[in-house]
């Protein structure tokens, strides 16, 4: 909204602004919201009548209404240079340097105008909020703390991401024939429930900088099968540098803790690096790279160092479903700590893509699918190959806004693992239902 609008009421409208000629058919147009067709008739008039603080004001409001804000900024100094208490452009300079993504500048001009004796009460508290805003956005929006709870059940055909051959051939003992799987090392179907919490805090240190911290944890309990319950509880802390023409700057240090059945499997550290950027035309990019050390308590030769870079594409399409559409790849290599232990060790490249739209109000659908690609260093010593496998995964479901906190989920996944070791060849489907509230 301009500014004028309330600094009207200081009764200080420009003295003369309808004069003759083209100033009085700018101001014509002005009255009846044609900025653009008001600033092409003051333009021309520029190099005869600028250092005219009427001409420079009326040209400054064309300007900024029009679009042009750069352009308001130098005629409503000019105004100033001759009128320093003309307070309407004042504040009209102070909503011009907003327009040029400014803050700071323009926190000063709406700050002079609001601690100015004469400004009438109403319009005092209305440029306050401005100059609140301002700060607030100065300081880096300040400290922002929000919580979500989810609560999910569901049914899952593989808890344990294994074959559902019970009979294998080993190559290694090929003379002994095929061996016989023992319980837990097939597929295993069940019911869940899962407890899923986060708390995400931003802390603004200046306009461009904040820092963060992300808190995550969460437990599956089977209904049946507790061996495979699981637990996972995480921190990300970082900070992130926002730049006016290139993008956001992020970097994060990681860890994390999983158990299995109420014990530790392993422990990640890390740190994550990433830029991201969105267009004026609302495409988001990004690239990352992560590093994330591998520490199993109970089997440390299965210790590793993992490296991971990647980028994502991201399109808005906007239109009253308001669609979004994605995809990205990525690469890396886990590399074991111990050299006797390389045909655990392997190189991997994925593809990912999605979407989601808006159904009917308050219901969002959404889908994706990856695949990804893992190549070992060494031949398996039992299956005296390289292993190779492909993992494919696709998901689809739907988010239902019950109110502004409580958001009711339902969704279905399918993971298909193909490799050339049978042992790790595996389909799994999960269906599942949600409940999330947010506070």
């Amino acid at each position: 909204m301009r500014l004028v609008a309330l600094a009207g009421a200081l009764a200080l409208a420009a003295a003369g602004a309808a004069t003759a000629g083209p100033m009085e058919d700018a101001s014509a147009h002005l009255s009846q919201g044609d900025a653009a067709a008001a600033y092409e008739v003051l333009k021309p008039e520029e190099r005869a009548r600028a250092g005219n603080p009427d001409y420079d004001y009326m040209l400054g409001i064309s300007a900024i209404d029009s679009g042009r804000p750069a352009e308001a900024v130098a005629a409503f100094e000019r105004v100033l240079a001759v009128k320093p208490d003309h307070l309407q452009a004042r504040a009209e300079l102070g909503r011009a340097y907003i327009a040029m993504n400014e803050p700071e500048a323009a926190r000063r001009e709406l700050a002079a105008v609001e601690s100015h004796e004469s400004v009438p009460d109403n319009v005092r508290e209305t440029i306050d909020r401005y100059v609140t805003a301002l700060d607030t956005g100065l300081s880096g929006g300040g400290t922002q703390i929000a919580h979500r709870l989810t609560l999910r059940a569901g049914y899952d055909t593989n808890v344990n991401n294994s074959t559902s051959d019970s009979r294998i051939l080993i190559p290694a003992f090929a003379g002994l024939g095929f061996a016989t799987l023992g319980a837990g090392a097939t597929s295993e179907e069940d019911g869940f429930g899962e407890v899923l919490g986060r708390t995400s805090l931003t802390h603004g240190i200046a306009i461009d900088k904040q820092l963060l911290l992300d808190l995550t944890a969460s437990y599956r309990a089977n209904a049946d099968l507790d061996q495979f319950n699981q637990g996972i509880a995480g921190i990300n802390f970082g900070y992130s540098q926002r730049t006016p023409d290139h993008g956001t700057f992020t970097i994060s240090g990681q860890a994390q803790s999983y158990w299995v059945d109420d014990e530790v499997y392993r422990y990640t550290y890390g740190a994550l690096g990433q830029w991201t950027y969105r267009t004026a035309g609302l495409t988001d990019y990004a690239v990352y790279l992560q590093y994330s050390k591998l520490n199993y308590p109970s089997n440390s030769v299965q210790n590793a160092n993992r490296y991971t870079g990647g980028a994502t594409i991201g399109q808005s399409l906007g239109g009253p479903r308001d669609p979004y559409v994605y995809g990205g790849a990525y690469a890396g290599l886990e590399k074991l700590t111990d050299s006797n232990f390389d045909h655990l060790s392997y190189a991997f490249g994925g593809l990912r893509a999605g979407g989601e739209l808006t159904l009917m109000p308050r219901l969002r659908g959404y889908a994706n699918a990856a695949v990804e690609f893992s190549e070992y260093e060494e031949p398996d010593p039992l299956f005296l190959e390289e292993r190779s496998t492909i993992r494919a995964d696709a998901i689809a479901g739907l988010r239902y806004q019950l109110s502004n906190e409580l958001t009711l989920g339902g969704e279905v996944a399918y993971t298909h693992s193909d490799s050339n070791i049978v042992l790790y060849e595996y389909d799994r489907v999960v269906a599942s239902l949600s409940l999330s509230l947010d506070f």
